[in-house]
């Protein structure tokens, strides 16, 4: 399992900031900054991305002009390629991206980066929500009926998505009976379906569930959040969001539905997947041979943002959650872990998502 990078803890403290040294002589000045974002425009994504690189352009020294675009496809992969291969490493073109790392891990051929050869910035963390309609299987009166009801239909992205691999390692360990569909172009899409009663049951990253899924069916009693996915420490113990107080954890959840704890391959697999994603559920960064004074430049507003009061009001009053960034070091130090995975639990994840494959 990816090991937990010690001293990992979401807050806004000066512990996490990435200690930049001096900025260059205004690198940016004068120039044009491209932010590309690997989802499509009015996503959580996107909207989340286009906050950041807002109020980060307000930070870089020289004050860049900031254009955003979306290169979406294949769950992200398209943009990371992208960056891997197309982008030129001059300073003037970054990534905001919700990074594939899952597909990384999984080796799939799809993939042609290698997210440990990008010049890292930041990373910003985030967990997922799990939701039902309440109509489903002939009406929910409670959460435990999600482990009663038959036949409701889960909705995906991608049978190698981070996404998808922990709705289903999740419901197969509670004993589900659902039906699994994927194909989805975006957590906005997941919802619209779910909404439009397509599907039944999902989940989306905070952004998303508090922009689209709390309006829409939470709020009018539509559907009901279910559990969130939270990071699970070396010691067995959750690391719990104080913004999701209310809601329960999927351990949790577990063991109010179904008594005791989880275990065997399953769950250790979830923790995998969930570790992996959560702790950077947006990861920012440059590609490879990038100049230092740019990265330099970069690396200090994206440490400045935990401190800026008028983004955090902005973040925080957008998502209902203040905004959970990791300096650029620690973001690496993730990004190499994930090499170091258990290679059971690798061989296993693969075998896994091939029995989601479509047919």
């Amino acid at each position: 399992m990816v090991r937990l990078i010690k001293g990992l803890v979401f807050t806004l403290s000066a512990a996490l900031i990435f200690a930049a040294g001096t900025a260059s002589a205004q690198f940016y000045k004068g120039k044009r900054l491209t932010v590309i974002i690997n989802y499509g425009a009015g996503g959580p994504t996107d909207v989340e991305g286009r906050l950041l690189a807002k109020h980060l352009a307000r930070n870089i020294p020289g004050n860049p002009t900031v254009i955003v675009k979306n290169r979406p496809g294949a769950g992200g992969i398209v943009g990371s390629n992208f960056m891997a291969e197309v982008a030129k490493p001059d300073g003037l073109t970054i990534a905001i991206f919700t990074p594939p790392t899952i597909s990384q891990l999984l080796g799939d051929p799809g993939l042609r980066a290698d997210f440990s050869s990008f010049e890292w910035l930041a990373g910003v963390g985030q967990p997922q929500i799990c939701y039902l309609r309440n109509d489903a299987g002939g009406g929910v009166k409670g959460p435990g009926d999600l482990v009663k009801i038959k036949g409701f239909k889960a909705a995906g992205m991608r049978n190698t998505s981070s996404h998808d691999l922990r709705l289903r390692l999740a419901l197969d360990l509670l004993g589900a009976d659902y039906k699994y569909v994927t194909g989805y172009r975006g957590l906005s899409k997941v919802a619209a379906g779910v909404l439009q009663n397509e599907t039944q049951f999902s989940c989306g990253s905070v952004p998303n569930y508090r922009g689209r899924v709390e309006p829409t069916m939470i709020s009018p009693g539509v559907a009901r959040s279910m559990y969130y996915y939270a990071p699970v420490l070396a010691d067995g113990s959750d690391v719990k969001y104080p913004d999701l107080a209310g809601i329960p954890t999927f351990r949790e959840f577990y063991a109010k539905v179904r008594g005791g704890a989880p275990s065997g391959i399953k769950w250790e697999a979830l923790k995998v997947v969930n570790n992996v994603s959560t702790y950077m559920l947006r990861g920012s960064f440059a590609p490879k041979g990038t100049p230092a004074a740019a990265l330099a430049d970069l690396r200090a507003a994206w440490a400045k943002l935990p401190n800026d009061k008028t983004f955090v009001a902005e973040y925080t009053k957008a998502f209902k959650a203040p905004p959970k960034i990791v300096a650029a070091s620690v973001a690496k130090a993730h990004i190499d872990s994930i090499k170091t995975t258990d290679l059971q639990i690798v061989e296993f994840l693969k075998d896994f998502a091939k029995g989601g494959k479509k047919k």
